[in-house]
This record gives C-alpha cells, structure tokens and sequence, in this order.
C-alpha cells in the first residue's frame, strides 16, 4: 500500500520529472493546434488584449498581475500580434498546469502511467481545452491552484519546509490573477493543522509569512499608478487621485472588492440555484466523460478510507469552489468550475490506482501459477482501455473547442476600419448584441495597428 510516509522517503525520480515534462509538452501541442489567431471571441478576451496592448485596466477588481505578465508575454513570445500571443500565454499555462498535475497525481499514487493517464484527461477536458485557446484570467488561475495544492501535498508528505514557503508564495501572489483564490484558504490552514500547526504562531514562520503576503498586496499599486497614468482604455476606471485617502477609502476600494459585480457573489435566486445543480454534474461530467467522473468518485472513497488526511487536502477546496459556483450570478459561471477539475483530477487517478490494485492481485496470482500470457492481458487490457478513453476525449472535444479558424472579428473589423477617417465616432451597440463584440474587436484593432484610424468611441448610457 502506498502512504504519505513512503512518498516522505521517496525522492521525485528524474523519469518522472521528464514525464510531466513530456505531458505538458503533448498538452501545448493540442493546445496550439486550436489557439485562436487574433482577437476575440469573448468580451473579457478582448478586453484584456486591448488593456494589455496599451497599458490599460479591465473591470474589476482589476487582476493586475495578468496584466503585467500578459504585457510581459507579448514582449517575449513569438506570433503576429498582441492579441495571439496572449492567447499563447494562456495555452503555455495550461500546459503547465497539466504537467504539474502530473505530479500531484504522482505524489497520490506513486505510478507512472497512471499518473499520465489522469493529466491527459484534464489536458482534453473541453474547459480547460478551451481556456487554453484564448486569452483568459482562467489557465493561469489553474497553475496557481495546482501549484498551490502540490506544493502543501509535498511539504505535508516531506516536512520540508521549503515546499511550505513555495506554497506561500505561490498561493499569495495568486491573487493578483484572481480573487477567487480565497476559497483555498480552508485547504491552506488545513496543510498547515496537520503537518506543522506551529507554523503560523513561531514568530519566525510567521513573520516570514506576513512578509511574503505584503510583498504580494505591492502587486495591487498597479491599478491606482495606471488608473492615474490616464491609459487609452480604462474600464470601471476609479478615476484619478484627487485626494488619495478619499480615494483608497471610496473607489479604489470599490474597484478592488469587485465594483458593480460584488452583488452577483451569492446573488442567484433560489429557483435558478436549484437549476443550476444538475447542470453543473452535467458540465462536470462532461469533462472526464462518464467513466472518469466514476473513477473520480471511487478515488475519493477510496482515498478517504486509507490515507483520510491527504484527502481533505483537496475536498475542501472542491466544495468551496464548487457552492461559491453555484450561487454565483454570472452568465460565464462555467469557467469558475475550473479549480474543481482541477482537484479532482487526481482523484480519478487514485480512482484508476484503487482499480489497479483489485487487478494487481490477481495478476500476481497467475504469475505465481506460471500463466504469464493470461496474467499479461490484464495490464495491457487496462491500457487499452485507458488510450481508448483519451481517444473518445479528443475524438469529441476537439471540435467543441477548436478556435484556429475564428478570424470573423479580425476580418470584419479591419474591413470597417479601411473605409474609416481620422475621428470618425464608433457608436457602440447595446450590450448582448453581435454587433456589441464586433465593436469591442473593432476598437482593440484602432489601438494596436497604427495604419489604422483613432476612432472617437461614443457609448449609450448603460455602458461604462
């Protein structure tokens, strides 16, 4: 049986290293085949490539790490614009998120191919398939998740400290990307009950802890220097700093708690929750497929009966997201799952292992018999079946998340712009119309391509 005590003694052999390492690599390699090549093709993709393009702020509460690393991303990665190589940002934390995965999955059930296995699935789960092919706060909200999590796991099974303060760092500067990293806070306090409780009280640890913690609030000083900078596009703007304590008290504090979307937390009437739940085990389904939604299940029973603490490092965080979900009043609720397929990759995992262990008795049996070819068929039945699978999940996915052709916004709007005059007004649509997203495309493209003309944007009164 493997325990958390064997893996404490256990060094990461380099194979396993090069197998998350190859994960990852075949995961970018679907991820680049249907990356989206431009603009588009949601409102909040466009506007972070327009914000990241000319050093502007989106809605809030502003995720301004993603828009440092973004403006960084365009400055370092290859392709033909801003807007494509935010999207490849997002597709290289995808992949990385899938080999590190990799590793917590190893870490739960010390196997190899099992362990590629359950990162493959999460590789080809459409969500996060998706969020890899445009540009999104959502992949890289995945990385921190499940770095978050391996590192608690690794710091809990070895004692190392060092796993603890990567942990901290890691889980701290997160929230520059995404607020909803405080629902990993049960997970966070957890590790730290069972592996040190000490940690939070000796006033080395815990000065260290608040240092990593104010160090990462610095990264919210973004929003306030560029609010003031006066960028080209500013949306939910707080404003300038007339009286800089009025303004952190009044709206650069409403900015940062979320603005006009802090009435959606918890905001879904009662009747639409209620319709929500089957839709959400629908789309929870649909990631894994029916047989990995399974394995997931018998992972947790099974996980909960022999190694109970480990599995209440990741229940925890699975329930949070997923009741903050179910409540939360957004139409793109489906992208806050993200985190839940996250954490229950490895679940299924431990799902296949505990599978795995049933058949592994018998295989021994037949071995001691001499009967090697019968005792053979096990295993590779089990491959097989296992390949089948991540065939089925790329055979049905693919074409759900495929954005390689989505070149509408890019096309059209350039076209527009050709017949346009320095000045001219772009009056935007009503919200919620296809005209509405066109407009959006049509003004990132002003901004980013100097051959084209600076267009005066004219908004009705229900748009900020």
């Amino acid at each position: 049986m493997t325990t958390s005590e064997d893996a404490a003694h256990a060094p990461t052999p380099r194979i396993v290293l090069l197998a998350a390492l190859g994960v990852a690599l075949l995961a970018l390699g679907l991820y680049l085949r249907t990356l989206h090549p431009g603009v588009g093709p949601s409102i909040d993709s466009i506007e972070l490539h327009t914000a990241v393009a000319v050093g502007g702020l989106i809605h809030p509460p502003g995720s301004p790490q993603y828009l440092m690393l973004g403006r960084l991303a365009t400055m370092i990665l290859p392709g033909p614009g801003v807007a494509y190589r935010l999207n490849l940002f997002s597709a290289l934390c995808a992949a990385a998120t899938v080999g590190v995965v990799y590793l917590l999955t190893y870490r739960l059930t010390r196997h190899l191919a099992i362990s590629v296995f359950a990162s493959l699935m999460l590789a080809l789960s459409p969500r996060l398939w998706y969020q890899a092919s445009i540009a999104e706060l959502y992949a890289l909200n995945a990385l921190y998740v499940a770095l978050t999590v391996y590192f608690l796991l690794a710091w809990h099974q070895t004692r190392k400290t060092v796993f603890y303060r990567a942990a901290t760092i890691v889980y701290a500067f997160s929230f520059g990307n995404h607020l909803s990293m405080i629902l990993l806070l049960p997970v966070f306090l957890y590790a730290v009950a069972i592996t040190d409780p000490a940690m939070l009280s000796r006033p080395r640890d815990l000065l260290i802890t608040a240092g990593i913690v104010l160090l990462a609030a610095l990264q919210y000083l973004y929003i306030p220097l560029r609010a003031a900078a006066n960028p080209p596009f500013c949306n939910y703007c707080p404003g300038p700093l007339p009286d800089l304590f009025r303004y952190v008290s009044g709206p650069l504090f409403d900015y940062l708690t979320g603005g006009p979307f802090k009435g959606a937390i918890f905001g879904l009437p009662r009747r639409e929750i209620l319709a929500r739940l089957p839709d959400s085990i629908g789309a929870w389904n649909r990631q894994f497929m029916p047989w990995g939604y399974a394995l997931g299940i018998i992972g947790v029973w099974e996980l909960l009966r022999r190694e109970g603490r480990i599995a209440w490092l990741l229940l925890p965080g699975i329930a949070a997201e997923y009741i903050f979900v179910i409540g939360y009043n957004i139409p793109d609720w489906h992208d806050f799952l993200t985190p839940v397929y996250v954490l229950f990759t490895p679940l299924l995992g431990y799902g296949v292992l505990s599978l795995w262990r049933v058949l592994e008795e018998e295989v021994r049996r037949l071995t001691l018999q001499g009967r090697w070819l019968v005792s053979f068929a096990y295993p590779a039945g089990l491959l097989s079946l296992g390949g089948l699978a991540l065939m089925i999940s790329l055979y049905t996915n693919l074409p759900l998340v495929d954005q390689s052709r989505e070149t509408a916004f890019e096309v059209n709007g350039r076209a527009l712009l050709e017949q346009a005059q320095p000045g001219d007004w772009l009056l935007m649509p009503p919200p919620n119309s296809g005209a509405f997203y066109y407009s959006w495309a049509i003004r990132y493209l002003s901004f980013v391509d100097d051959s084209l003309p600076d267009l005066v944007v004219i908004t009705p009164p229900e748009i900020n």
